[in-house]
């Protein structure tokens, strides 16, 4: 089922599951293009999903399928009137084999549909009235959770919005690592201050290593010479 053409069906689902556990609560479903993750008007709160949906290229007639379907909802509630509503964009996906194509909106099975508005609908009752989450459904076909592979960012709309260059939704942006140790310097202790090198010249007698350090009687300084001459021509004076 295409969104865009019977989106009645997805507003009729998603007052039959708020109803049923929050009967005469008033909220309203509309799609939006203009709305863009991390940007919802003040006061206003986020809500996003990534779901299953089929695409099918207008130009050469594709088919295929992808698990990275990107689907955001922006709502408010005035809580003067208890009234409620909710903005709905889903992003849609380029075809791999065709330049230049068009973003292709996605098809998405009842079931799938279900599910969604599920969520949706889980995140409005917790939030909003403080509900218990609801029981998820489950009725996943094989075919479905069989998919799996990496993300096709270069043909994603949601990713075309990012700065960054990968899913505004689905991909948080992480900060730089610094490099991880060499496995020598794990092992090692910290490195430390290597201990000044001996000086030469006049240098201060406490500033010398323990293995430098000598007796005045072991230097051999011609000064010693000079006194003990001085001294015995001072007795030979005297006598």
């Amino acid at each position: 089922m295409l969104f865009s053409d019977d989106f009645s069906t997805w507003e009729q689902t998603f007052q039959e599951l708020i109803q049923e556990e929050k009967p005469g609560a008033k909220w309203t479903l509309h799609l939006d293009k203009n709305i863009v993750p991390d940007g919802p008007a003040l006061g206003w709160r986020q809500h996003q999903q990534t779901v299953l949906g089929r695409f099918q290229c207008s130009r050469c007639y594709r088919h295929w399928t992808s698990a990275q379907v990107k689907i955001l909802c922006h709502m408010y509630q005035d809580a003067l009137k208890s009234q409620g509503r909710v903005l709905m964009r889903i992003f849609g996906q380029r075809c791999q084999k065709c330049f230049g194509s068009q973003f292709e909106n996605p098809e998405f099975s009842t079931e799938n549909i279900k599910r969604i508005l599920n969520n949706l609908v889980n995140y409005i009752l917790q939030r909003y009235y403080g509900h218990r989450k609801l029981a998820p459904i489950l009725n996943v076909s094989l075919d479905e959770t069989s998919l799996d592979g990496p993300h096709d960012t270069l043909n994603c709309e949601a990713c075309s919005l990012s700065p960054y260059g990968r899913c505004a939704l689905a991909h948080k942006v992480r900060l730089p690592r610094s490099p991880a140790p060499s496995p020598k310097s794990q092992g090692s202790s910290p490195a430390k201050s290597c201990p000044p090198s001996p000086q030469t010249g006049n240098t201060d007698f406490r500033n010398r290593t323990f293995q430098d350090v000598r007796e005045p009687w072991e230097m051999g300084s011609p000064l010693l010479l000079i006194l003990s001459v001085a001294a015995l021509c001072l007795i030979h004076f005297i006598k």
